[in-house]
């Protein structure tokens, strides 16, 4: 007969798992974006903006869903923390009852939530049905279908839409300006000089593409 792993273990075990898989998900998605990045300057050098664009609606996208990945590591290191708490809990009346503020019904509800719509994370499925033990297939339901207690921050990021012509157009002048190549909403004041040296390395850190978009985008969790 099978030893029947304790549930603080198998969820141990399984969010370590998880954190090693956004670990990987995230660096490749960092270098997938830099690679857009050099292609919608390619784009731009072209003349195809419009095609640039679409291009960065994409880009767009996939930055929300790295700021998921980020918000749903910090989920599962808290989890991972406090996993005998989460072991010793009866049933879904103690986790709301007892935990609403420090955190711990926000980041099992998020983790359920965001389960499908994060295929690269699989385990996430498997965190899913080992909550659905603990609390049963109506809080599981609850969550998914009615998005109850699922945070705005999550529900948002799990959802692609299209980016406002805003953000676009500010994604583009940012590019424009890194790799120095034309772009007709770029202000003439702002276009770039020919003694600018940043084409050695236009993915340096120095370029604020990434820090405006999230300024307008995510809320870190409190916890």
């Amino acid at each position: 007969m099978p030893v029947q792993v304790p549930f603080p273990m198998r969820m141990k075990t399984i969010l370590k798992m998880i954190l090693q898989r956004i670990k990987f998900a995230y660096d490749k998605g960092e270098f997938q974006a830099k690679q857009a990045r050099r292609e919608v300057s390619k784009l731009l050098k072209e003349g195809k903006e419009t095609k640039a664009s679409f291009k960065v609606e994409t880009m767009i996208n996939e930055d929300v869903h790295l700021e998921l990945l980020e918000i749903l590591e910090l989920y599962c290191e808290m989890l991972y923390a406090r996993y005998q708490i989460v072991g010793l809990m009866k049933d879904e009346i103690e986790l709301i009852e007892k935990h609403m503020d420090d955190g711990i019904n926000e980041a099992i509800r998020s983790l359920v939530y965001s389960a499908l719509y994060v295929p690269e994370i699989k385990e996430l499925l498997q965190l899913r049905d080992l909550f659905r033990l603990k609390f049963g297939g109506e809080f599981i339901n609850c969550i998914v279908q009615d998005e109850v207690g699922g945070p705005d921050k999550i529900i948002s990021k799990c959802c692609p839409k299209v980016p406002s012509k805003d953000i676009v157009e500010l994604y583009l002048c940012e590019i424009a300006k890194a790799y120095e190549v034309p772009y007709s909403k770029l202000p003439k004041e702002e276009s770039p000089a020919l003694e600018v040296d940043s084409e050695e390395n236009p993915d340096d850190e120095s370029v604020n593409l990434d820090d405006e978009t999230n300024n307008r985008t995510i809320t870190p969790p409190a916890f």
